[in-house]
């Protein structure tokens, strides 16, 4: 069978719990539904059978019955029967993002297990999937929470009509402060949130007007009810206007990884947070990188005394960061462009 392709389309994964059960032959699979689990091993032929750098497989079932699988790139999803403890998805679609070639080939080997109908086996927490030559082994996923992730704008919804998302903007919750970043203001104000429901307060501009913060802050004012499944957030008014939101992640080829630009700049991105430096200082934020796009928040900085020559640096730097530079790959290594600027790094 072949994987169909579905251009720019985007999953909503549903996050839920379920008691500890057993599943094996004869199982309808039911015990599958409104769970994610992501992969912890993998063996291939006997062998362990590493993923691309900064990758793990995150496999779902719905409570409609729909198979939702990431693998590090591309979104895979397609209707899944479970019965007699084997999954069988008969028309797999996939988005068509534009990954590195290693992701790529990851997909289709993911892509191609599926498609061979593997077995699967649920124990408690554990979920075993297996072919004749490989066997993934999942654990059970822990529920996001508001805060910490960066929450990604992927639609907008006024009066009841849902639109998608123009152009992206990234909202972090810290301590009932929630900060909107877009590509070129940053918007600050407060929040109170219970488990259900968030009031947003006095949310304010801290540069001039911006056309993409002017059109995120006018929703973003009183109460809301929110709701998280797995990796997505939707916001609803009682007028009908509201968000939807994704996780943002870093991307695989920078997680866990430092970079030294020509000029001895060095990034390092660990745990969901950038450290950036010229020599001095370091300067510390949280960071996603997806999409084409770099997204620092809250850079705070050290405070050493430099040579004013490389002060200078640092402040033009925090700026460079501040400003969602887009990012890429080439053979030379990975860039960062922002405006007349270009930063080319190489990994360490």
């Amino acid at each position: 069978m072949r994987t169909a392709l579905i251009a720019g389309a985007v999953g909503v994964l549903v996050a839920g719990c379920a008691g500890q059960q057993q599943a094996g032959p004869g199982s309808s699979g039911d015990a599958l539904k409104g769970r994610v689990f992501v992969s912890q091993t993998v063996t291939e032929k006997g062998k362990p059978r590493p993923l691309a750098d900064g990758t793990q497989i995150q496999f779902e079932i719905t409570d409609k019955g729909e198979l939702q699988l990431r693998a590090g790139c591309n979104h895979m999803s397609g209707p899944a029967d479970t019965g007699n403890a084997r999954l069988a998805v008969a028309s797999l679609t996939q988005t068509e993002m534009g990954c590195d070639k290693v992701r790529l080939d990851q997909d289709q080997w993911l892509a191609d297990i599926v498609e061979a109908k593997p077995n699967w086996e649920l124990t408690g927490d554990t979920l075993k999937l297996k072919t004749a030559d490989t066997e993934i082994v999942f654990g059970a996923k822990q529920a996001t929470q508001l805060e910490g992730p960066t929450w990604v704008t992927t639609t907008v919804v006024e009066s009841d009509i849902a639109r998608p998302a123009q152009v992206p903007a990234w909202l972090t919750f810290n301590s009932g402060t929630v900060l909107v970043t877009t590509r070129c203001n940053t918007v600050e104000g407060s929040y109170q949130a219970t488990s259900e429901t968030i009031i947003f307060r006095d949310l304010k501009s801290t540069g001039g007007s911006c056309p993409e913060a002017d059109a995120i802050t006018p929703i973003l004012d009183g109460e809301f009810n929110y709701k998280i499944n797995n990796e997505s957030l939707s916001l609803t008014h009682a007028s009908g206007r509201g968000l939807q939101l994704r996780v943002g992640t870093v991307d695989g080829n920078l997680a866990g990884k430092q970079f030294v630009s020509d000029d001895g700049t060095k990034l390092t991105f660990e745990n969901g947070q950038l450290t950036a430096t010229v020599g001095c200082n370091d300067m510390t934020g949280t960071v996603i990188a997806d999409e084409g796009k770099l997204v620092v928040q809250s850079l705070g900085k050290t405070r050493k005394a430099c040579e004013p020559e490389v002060m200078d640096r640092e402040d033009r730097l925090t700026e460079f960061l501040k400003s969602v530079p887009d990012f890429g790959f080439n053979d030379a290594g990975f860039t960062l462009s922002s405006g007349q600027t270009t930063m080319m790094f190489k990994a360490q």
